[in-house]
C-alpha cells in the first residue's frame, strides 16, 4: 500500500512539474510574442517618425489620411492629394524647388500626373474610388480611360500657382488644384457597395440601414478609411485589437488580431463590422426585448462599447452589483424609447459616442428610412 501511495504522488509529483514546465513554455512563447508585437510597432513608429520629416521638410506641415479624408502622396512627396469624402473636395498640389528655372513647368507636369493617379486608383470593387464623383470642366462628360489626359489637362490650366518654405528652409513653388465632388457622391460610394452590405445584413440578420448608417457615419464610404490614432481601418473603422480581434475568432476561428491589409479589404472590412453588430446583439444586449432600445445600446457600443451604456444607467462601468445589473436590462427593455435616447445623449460619459448615437440615429431616419 505504502508503495501504491509512493507511487502516485510521485505520479502527481511528475505530472505538475510537467505541467509547470508546459506554463513556463507557454509563457515565454507568449512574452516573445508580445516583445515581437512591440517592436513591429516600434519599428513602424520609427517608419512614420522618418515619412512624417520628410514631408514636413517640402510642405512645411504634415498631412496624413484620417477616417474622412484620404491623403496621398507621390513617391518622392512632391505631389499630393486630399480627397475629403465628408465635404466632397478634393486639393491636388504639387511642389518643386524654387532654383529650378523651370519650376512652374515641371510642378504643373507632377500635378497632372497625382490627379491622374487619384483618379484612376481603384477600391476593392475594381472600380476608380472616384468613379462617377468628380465634377469635370465639361460637367456633361464622365471621366473614362479614353479622355483622362484631355480632362486631367484641363484642369491642370486653371492650376494656381504659390510658394512656401519648407522646415528644411527650402523655398520651393506650388501649384494646385480644386476640385467638388458631385451633390450625390456619398449615395453613388453608397450604392456601390450596397450589395455587399446586404449581404452581409442578410447572413448575420442585421438591418441594412443601422449599417448604412454607421458606414456614413464613421466614414462617409471611405474605402481608405484610417484612424492613426484610434487605430482603425476602413469603412466600418474596425479596430485590431476590440472588434477586430473577437471577429478574426468567431468568423475565421483566428486567435489574433487582424493585418492592415485584412481591414483594408471591403468585403473582409464589412464582414467583420456586420458580424461585429450582430455579436454585440447576442452577447452583450440579448436581455434587451425592445428592438429599438437594442438597437441604440448597439450603436453606442460600437463607437464607445458596452461600458458607455453600463456608465449612463447604473453610474458604473464595472463591479456591478447583481440587484443593478439586472434593474439595468429591465429598465433597457421597459423604457420608452425616446426616453432612453435623450438618457444616453445626456448620461453616456464620451461626447464622442454621444455625438454618434444622434447622428447614426439621424441617418436611420432621414437617409436610409426606406432601404
Amino acid at each position: 500500500m505504502k508503495r501504491l501511495s509512493t507511487l502516485i504522488i510521485i505520479i502527481v509529483i511528475a505530472i505538475s512539474l510537467g505541467a509547470q514546465t508546459e506554463l513556463t513554455e507557454f509563457q515565454k512563447f507568449k512574452e516573445n510574442e508580445q516583445r515581437a508585437f512591440q517592436q513591429y510597432h516600434n519599428q513602424q513608429d520609427s517608419l512614420f517618425i522618418q515619412y512624417k520629416k520628410e514631408i514636413e521638410d517640402k510642405w512645411n506641415e504634415f498631412r496624413e489620411s484620417t477616417k474622412k479624408e484620404w491623403v496621398s502622396y507621390s513617391a518622392e512627396f512632391e505631389g499630393r492629394s486630399i480627397v475629403n469624402f465628408e465635404t466632397g473636395k478634393i486639393e491636388v498640389k504639387a511642389i518643386v524647388e524654387k532654383d529650378n528655372p523651370q519650376a512652374e513647368l515641371i510642378a504643373k507636369k507632377k500635378l497632372l500626373e497625382q490627379l491622374k493617379t487619384i483618379l484612376q486608383e481603384k477600391d476593392e470593387t475594381n472600380k476608380p474610388i472616384l468613379a462617377e464623383q468628380i465634377k469635370t470642366p465639361d460637367s456633361s462628360k464622365k471621366i473614362t480611360k479614353k479622355n483622362i489626359n484631355k480632362i486631367v489637362e484641363k484642369i491642370v490650366k486653371k492650376s494656381k500657382k504659390a510658394e512656401i518654405k519648407g522646415k528644411d528652409n527650402k523655398e520651393r513653388v506650388v501649384v494646385s488644384v480644386s476640385l467638388d465632388m458631385v451633390p450625390n457622391h456619398v449615395k453613388i460610394r453608397a450604392e456601390k457597395f450596397r450589395g455587399i452590405i446586404e449581404k452581409k445584413c442578410k447572413r448575420f440578420n442585421v438591418e441594412p440601414a443601422l449599417v448604412l448608417a454607421i458606414i456614413h457615419t464613421e466614414s462617409y464610404f471611405n474605402p481608405k478609411a484610417y484612424n492613426r490614432h484610434g487605430n482603425a481601418y476602413g469603412m466600418m473603422q474596425i479596430v485590431p485589437k476590440y472588434a477586430g480581434l473577437t471577429m478574426n475568432n468567431v468568423l475565421y476561428k483566428k486567435n489574433k488580431q487582424p493585418s492592415s491589409k485584412q481591414l483594408f479589404n471591403a468585403d473582409t472590412n464589412i464582414e467583420m463590422g456586420v458580424g461585429y453588430i450582430k455579436w454585440l446583439a447576442e452577447n452583450k444586449w440579448k436581455k434587451v426585448t425592445n428592438k429599438t432600445n437594442q438597437q441604440y445600446c448597439i450603436i453606442c457600443s460600437y463607437n464607445g462599447g458596452p461600458g458607455t451604456i453600463y456608465k449612463a444607467m447604473t453610474g458604473k462601468m464595472k463591479k456591478i452589483g447583481t440587484k443593478k445589473w439586472n434593474k439595468m436590462f429591465v429598465d433597457l427593455s421597459n423604457m420608452n424609447s425616446d426616453k432612453l435616447y435623450n438618457k444616453l445623449r445626456k448620461d453616456v460619459p464620451w461626447a464622442e459616442t454621444r455625438k454618434y448615437i444622434k447622428l447614426v440615429r439621424e441617418k436611420m431616419e432621414n437617409v436610409y428610412k426606406n432601404i
